[in-house]
C-alpha cells in the first residue's frame, strides 16, 4: 500500500516538466522468434515458467554464486523456478545482443539504485514477473517493464485513495470490468517509476496512468516518455514505460524452447547467431 494522497501534475520547485504520453495497443501482441542484432526502439521478451522447466538445471549453471544464494532462499518451487529462469534468460538475452558469455555478465546498481550492465551500461534493461510469466524490456535508453496477474478477488479498493488520483479511481470504479482497469493503470505506474528511478512510495499516487498526455515533474533529462499497456497473456495485464525518442515499433519476441536449447547450447565464447 503507497501512502499519500495523489497530485496530478503537481511540479515540485526547481524540477521542469515533462510530457508523459499514456496509451493502449490495438489487439493481441504477434510474439514471434528473437533476433538478436543491434537493439532498435523497445524489445521485450516474454518467458513462460512451466513450459521452460526443463531447462532449470541448465539455468541455474548460469547464475553467479550471490544470485545461486538468493534462490536457495525461495521455499516454494514456483518461485525458484520462476528466478533462476528469469535471472538465466536475461543473462541469455543480454550476453545475446553483446556476444558475450552469459555467466560472465556482471549486474551493478547504476543512477538510482537501478541495475545496469557493467560491460555494456548503455544498454538498458527492466524485468517483471507474476504468475507463470516472466518479461524483460532492452532499449539503449532508459525503459521500465510491469506485468501482473489478474486476480479477481483482490480487494483493490483499498489501496484507491493512496495510489490513484479522484479521476484516476473514477476510472476504475466506473469501467465494466473494474479489475482489469485498477491493474491496468497500476501496471502503467509500475513501469514509469521502474523506468525513471523514481520512488515508488513517495510518489506512485503522483504518477498519472490515464489514457493522453499529462506533465508530470521531471525525472531526470528526458522530455518525453511513453507509457505503453500491451497484452502479454491471458489473464494478465502488463506495460512498458520508455522515452519517446526512441525509434521504431515495440518488438515482441517469445523465448520458447527452440529458441532457449540454442541460447543454452551455444559456445558461450561465440556472438550469438540462432538459426
Amino acid at each position: 500500500m503507497h501512502l499519500g494522497k495523489p497530485e496530478l501534475d503537481a511540479t515540485p520547485p526547481g524540477e521542469l516538466p515533462v510530457l508523459l504520453t499514456c496509451n493502449t495497443r490495438p489487439g493481441a501482441e504477434r510474439w514471434q522468434r528473437p533476433a538478436f542484432g543491434a537493439p532498435t526502439g523497445v524489445t521485450i521478451f516474454r518467458l513462460h515458467v512451466t513450459g521452460s522447466l526443463a531447462f532449470v538445471s541448465q539455468a541455474a549453471a548460469l547464475l553467479q554464486a550471490e544470485e545461486q544464494r538468493r534462490a536457495q532462499r525461495y521455499h516454494r518451487a514456483e518461485d525458484y523456478h520462476r528466478f533462476v529462469l528469469g535471472r538465466a534468460a536475461q543473462r541469455l538475452v543480454l550476453g545475446a545482443y553483446l556476444g558475450l558469455p552469459p555467466a560472465g555478465l556482471h549486474f551493478e546498481p547504476g543512477a538510482a539504485k537501478k541495475p545496469r550492465l557493467r560491460e555494456a551500461p548503455g544498454l538498458h534493461y527492466n524485468v517483471s514477473h507474476a504468475g507463470d510469466w516472466v518479461l524483460l524490456a532492452v532499449a539503449k535508453a532508459e525503459v521500465g517493464i510491469d506485468i501482473e496477474r489478474l486476480a479477481p478477488q483482490f480487494a483493490f479498493q483499498e489501496v484507491l485513495d493512496y495510489s490513484f488520483s479522484p479521476a484516476e479511481k473514477a476510472f476504475i470504479e466506473r469501467s465494466l470490468v473494474p479489475t482489469h482497469a485498477f491493474y491496468q493503470l497500476w501496471t502503467r505506474k509500475e513501469a514509469f517509476v521502474k523506468a525513471t528511478g523514481r520512488g515508488i512510495d513517495a510518489e506512485f499516487a503522483q504518477v498519472p496512468a490515464l489514457d493522453g498526455q499529462h506533465h508530470v515533474a521531471s525525472p531526470g533529462q528526458v522530455p518525453r516518455w511513453v507509457v505503453s499497456t500491451f497484452e502479454a497473456a491471458a489473464g494478465y495485464v502488463a506495460a512498458v514505460a520508455y522515452p519517446a525518442a526512441l525509434p521504431g515499433p515495440q518488438q515482441f519476441y517469445e523465448l520458447g524452447n527452440d529458441v532457449l536449447d540454442e541460447l543454452y547450447t551455444v559456445a558461450p565464447s561465440e556472438p550469438y547467431v540462432l538459426r
